[in-house]
This record gives C-alpha cells, sequence and structure tokens, in this order.
C-alpha cells in the first residue's frame, strides 16, 4: 500500500477515475467522502478534494449537487435520488422480516447486501439478505428464516420478485474468512459488496467482526472509517437461552441439514463445487445460480482500458 507521503499526482487521479468506473456500472455517482472512502490508495480527503479539483478542471469527471461523475452520465444524480426513496423502503421491509429473524437464538447478524453504493436498490428488485448464525447452527438458521419467508410468502417467485426477501447468503461465525470467495484475476464487485453491507440487526457487532475477520479489505480500501484496527471475540454474549436453544440444537441441526439437502433443487445442487456460486457446507451457505461477479469485473476491466486507466 502507498503512503500519502510516496503518492504522485497522476497515481492519486488515475485512482480516483478508477473507482468513479466501478461505481458508474451501478448508476452511482460519489460524494467527495464517499470518493476518499473507496479509495484503493491511502491518503487525506484534502488531497482527494484538490485532485478532484483538478479532474474537473481537465472535463475528466462533472459534479452536480455535490456529486462526482463520469463526463456525460448526469443522469445517475437524478437516478441516485430515485433510488434511495426506493431502498428506504426495502429496508423497512427488511426490518420486518428481521423481527421475526431475531427470536431465533442463533442469528447473530442480518444485514442487507448487494448494495453497491449506500441506498442503491432498485424498484423492481427484491432485497437479499446476508446472514451471520452461531457456529454448528447454520442449517437450523437457514431452517427457520426460510420456512418464515415461506409461510407468509414473503420469498421471491419467478416474475413476482419485487419487495421479496431473498435469503441467498449465510455464514456461521467460524467461516467469516471469505478471502477464498474472491475471484481470481479481481473481484471488485464482492469487495464492495462486503463493504456494503446495511445491518437490520447487529446486536453485538457481528458485522465489524466479519470485516475484522477479512485484513485484506484494509489494503484495498485503507481510508474507510469501517475497518477496525483491533477486535477481540470475547465481546460475544451468550444468554441462558442462547445456551438452551444450542443444547436442544444438537439434536436438530443434522436432521434439518438432511431434509434440506433433500429438497434442494437440482439446479443448485448440480452446481456444487463447481465454483463459489453454490456453497453448501456448515460453514458457508451460498445459493447464487445467477453469480454476475465475473460480468461486473469484465465489464469493469473493459471500461478501464478504455479509458486508459490500466
Amino acid at each position: 500500500m502507498k503512503t500519502n507521503a510516496s503518492l504522485t499526482k497522476d497515481e492519486l487521479e488515475k485512482s480516483l477515475l478508477k473507482s468513479l468506473v466501478f461505481f458508474d456500472l451501478f448508476s452511482y455517482p460519489l460524494s467527495l467522502w464517499e470518493w476518499w472512502q473507496n479509495l484503493e490508495l491511502k491518503t487525506a480527503l484534502k488531497e482527494v478534494a484538490e485532485a478532484a479539483d483538478h479532474l474537473l478542471e481537465s472535463g475528466q469527471v462533472e459534479r452536480r449537487e455535490g456529486w462526482y461523475f463520469l463526463p456525460g452520465r448526469q443522469e445517475i444524480v437524478f437516478e441516485r435520488r430515485r433510488r434511495y426513496n426506493f431502498t428506504n423502503q426495502k429496508i423497512k421491509r427488511a426490518e420486518k422480516a428481521t423481527r421475526l429473524f431475531r427470536l431465533i437464538p442463533s442469528v447473530k447478524l442480518v444485514a442487507v447486501s448487494n448494495l453497491i453504493g449506500h441506498h442503491n436498490l432498485r424498484s423492481g428488485s427484491d432485497i437479499d439478505l446476508f446472514i451471520i448464525s452461531s457456529p454448528g447452527r447454520l442449517w437450523l438458521t437457514r431452517f427457520f428464516c426460510a420456512g418464515f419467508m415461506k409461510v407468509l410468502g414473503w420469498r421471491p417467485r419467478r416474475g413476482n420478485k419485487q419487495d421479496k426477501i431473498c435469503l441467498s447468503f449465510y455464514a456461521a461465525t467460524t467461516g467469516l474468512a471469505m478471502d477464498s470467495l474472491r475471484l481470481d484475476g479481481g473481484d471488485a464487485y464482492f469487495e464492495h459488496w462486503l463493504m456494503g453491507l446495511y445491518p437490520v440487526y447487529d446486536k453485538d457487532r457481528y458485522l465489524d467482526y466479519l470485516r475484522f475477520k477479512n485484513p485484506w479489505l484494509k489494503g484495498l480500501f485503507p481510508n474507510s472509517y469501517l475497518l477496525k484496527e483491533s477486535f477481540s471475540a470475547d465481546y460475544f454474549s451468550h444468554n441462558l437461552l442462547d445456551r438452551l436453544f444450542f443444547q436442544v440444537a444438537n439434536l436438530a441441526e443434522p436432521l434439518v441439514k438432511k431434509i434440506q439437502y433433500k429438497i434442494l433443487p437440482l439446479a443448485l445442487s448440480s452446481q456444487v463445487g463447481k465454483g463459489t456460486g453454490v456453497i453448501l457446507s456448515d460453514h458457508l451457505l451460498r445459493f447464487y445460480l445467477d453469480d454476475r461477479r465475473s460480468e461486473f469485473q469484465e465489464l469493469y476491466q473493459y471500461q478501464l482500458a478504455a479509458l486508459g486507466l490500466l
């Protein structure tokens, strides 16, 4: 990681443009603070402000209402405002679902995911949630969470996804080191996905712990205030209800795992071991048939090449 003292003006401006190109893929302009927070180089906000002014003067970026974007893309300022309202509605929906999830002692974190940019969800999309569970209780956690949504009719179906609750990614506290999930050759989408998680339930700071368990994030987002320098797992509490649930669940976990394996659609089970889209283990559950990360990475690289930023 280069420090501010060793940076050249060209390196800083190139890094700023690369960040803007990535967020442009998702029609998301950046404030100066957001631009700095997502920068891959360690530097001061003042230096970013000066470099941004130079990029404006040279016509390489534009600014409107305090948001920066690539030339000719001013329409994404309106799109950002529009999606902010949609996202607020979807977060309220996620909070309603979470009132049920938090009754399950093994649920430690519920976060809205796929937020590439703060409050940036489309109106017609479903609501992707990421859930952290107690160790050894991953399958039981999914059994209850998915079951609640099934009973309420809140699970997405073909042709009916708007504001439905999509439960496609679970991790036990023993499966929070996620470097192995990154695609070879670059995975900007997953890296920003992890930084963009928006908690709707996080009693014991498990989101901080998740990011702490992935120290490689610090090299990618060295200016981010979201990343903690240290963290103690002793912080986590285990009350009487947790302990009672754990005792009963010792018998239930292998049973519900067997049931879920049996009813898993062939389209999902056939993809196990063929990448990181579908993962079935006691530490991670991931159900992404349409994992578009490679597509996003290729498009990102193409745009960088077109602008001479590689």
